[in-house]
């Protein structure tokens, strides 16, 4: 039973293969002083002391040994998912809520104002948010009251959520780390809410209600996955299509730097997501090979919580710390050239779904770039490796029970540089590493400079959106090493 004495309403986890999300209870944020030794089984432990933010359910049993903080604020981020307390869809069981007297609508876009973000969570409340904790944790997803009206967004973006009339409320929007609160006064009737209050915020500003992932990016060329980030919203962009420096709201790495970023892990640790795009380590000496201590440092910062991309040549930043995961092809040498462009198939029914429900000025931003105008098929170019194939990996969740944390396929496709050049192959994946998760692709983005977001860079943000979501039950420990 919940407090309020009503049943719990299910919510579908739309789009994270990790599990499904259910309930509806309260939640309880705590936050515990751990040691990252989720690679117990098999990997080195480390004894340096981070920060991790865990959410807990009053009524459940704790996924933490610390002690419950004093910070008694709200959070529901509860991942994707089908509709709502007092909603009728989605096999809610939640009654329609007693009252209710008003309906919000709006819809959620990226912190551009253009892009339809779809899954994230919109809900009311009268009581504290907890804020984004500013480092690496572990965010596990919580049961959320009948009593408490929220709502999912569709692929479009779009929100209908049921409401009751009152002065003082608090309207929040969130999809993982990125995350605004503004104070809303609802009123009988229709309530539209503007863009301007409904849509993921742009930067990290708590006394304004706004929290944005940390994020770490190599400063590469090409792959300038940093100009994929600006045209989001998270910098202004030229006319060209590029970062305007010093715009940014996320930190910048010298791919000069040898790689001495990813040897630091309390450096890593204040960082939600990282990017080693394609290029980063052009210029290291010893690459490809990566070296044991900072391939140990990148699977703690998964297993802490972090969330960690890389892309075509940097697939050494895939396979050195999560070998058993993928198997490339040509795995002696797998980077690839000259690159190859084809035609691949969207496979993901969620991402498939967004794609489709874009507008047609995303869909087609001209310019001779690819367009999304014959999905599911989708032309992705400059692809510089191979995956031969993806492995099952079994690990055992706390109740003892099989879970499959390995990749999820989103988008497969040939390899037409490889020595079978027609058969179908994963080219963009994400699996999961105790409580983060890693995603790698075969292409590039942002290689040449473009005004708006090609397919594959449309692709890459719902990716590491979806990536971002938290977990509906505590993750299990990573898989033995090796």
């Amino acid at each position: 039973m919940t407090p309020s004495g009503r049943n719990p309403s299910p919510i579908r986890n739309r789009g994270a293969p990790w599990g499904n999300v259910a309930g509806s209870m309260r939640a309880v944020p705590l936050l515990s002083v751990v040691s990252l030794s989720l690679g117990a089984c098999g990997t080195t432990v480390r004894e340096d002391p981070v920060e991790v933010s865990v959410t807990a359910n009053t009524a459940g049993s704790n996924p933490s040994s610390g002690p419950v903080g004093a910070d008694t604020g709200e959070r529901f981020d509860i991942g994707e998912g089908g509709v709502t307390g007092g909603g009728e869809e989605g096999g809610n069981d939640c009654p329609p809520l007693p009252g209710s007297n008003a309906t919000i609508t709006g819809t959620v876009y990226a912190p551009n104002m253009q892009i339809p973000i779809s899954g994230a969570l919109v809900y009311l409340t009268d009581d504290e948010v907890e804020p984004v904790p500013d480092k690496v944790y572990c965010s596990s997803c919580v049961e959320l009251s009948c009593d408490t009206p929220f709502v999912l967004t569709e692929p479009d973006g779009s929100f209908s959520l049921p409401a009751t009339a009152g002065p003082g409320q608090q309207l929040v929007v969130q999809k993982g780390e990125f995350l605004r609160v503004v104070d809303f006064d609802v009123v009988e009737g229709g309530n539209p809410v503007p863009a301007e209050q409904s849509s993921l915020p742009g930067e990290w500003n708590p006394a304004a209600g706004m929290w944005i992932p940390k994020i770490a990016v190599y400063e590469t060329d090409p792959d300038r996955v940093f100009n994929v980030l600006a045209k989001f919203g998270l910098g202004e962009v030229s006319a060209n299509g590029e970062l305007v420096p010093g715009t940014q709201q996320f930190t910048l790495i010298s791919d000069s730097d040898q790689g001495a970023f990813m040897d630091d892990f309390i450096g890593m640790s204040q960082y939600h997501i990282i990017f080693v795009p394609c290029a980063a380590t052009k210029f290291w000496l010893g690459a490809p090979s990566v070296p044991i201590l900072r391939a140990q440092n990148i699977r703690d910062y998964v297993a802490g919580g972090g969330k960690w991309y890389a892309t075509d040549h940097s697939n050494e930043y895939i396979e050195a710390p999560f070998a058993d995961y993928q198997e490339f092809h040509s795995p002696a040498m797998p980077d690839i050239q000259p690159a190859y462009d084809v035609n691949g198939s969207v496979v993901d029914d969620e991402l498939l779904a967004w794609l489709q429900a874009l507008p047609p000025g995303l869909k087609d931003i001209g310019g001779g770039n690819p367009t999304l105008n014959a999905l599911p098929s989708v032309e992705l170019q400059l692809n510089y490796s191979g995956i031969e194939s993806t492995t099952p990996i079994i690990v055992q969740d706390e109740d003892g029970m099989d879970v499959d944390v390995g990749h999820h396929t989103w988008v497969e496709g040939p390899c037409t540089s490889c020595s079978d050049p027609t058969k179908i192959r994963p080219m963009a994946i994400s699996g999961q590493w105790g409580c983060g998760r890693m995603m790698y692709s075969t292409f590039e983005n942002s290689s040449v400079a473009h005004p708006g977001l090609n397919p594959q860079e449309l692709i890459l943000l719902y990716m590491i959106l979806e990536i971002s979501v938290c977990h509906d039950k505590p993750p299990p420990p990573p898989p033995p090493v090796g």
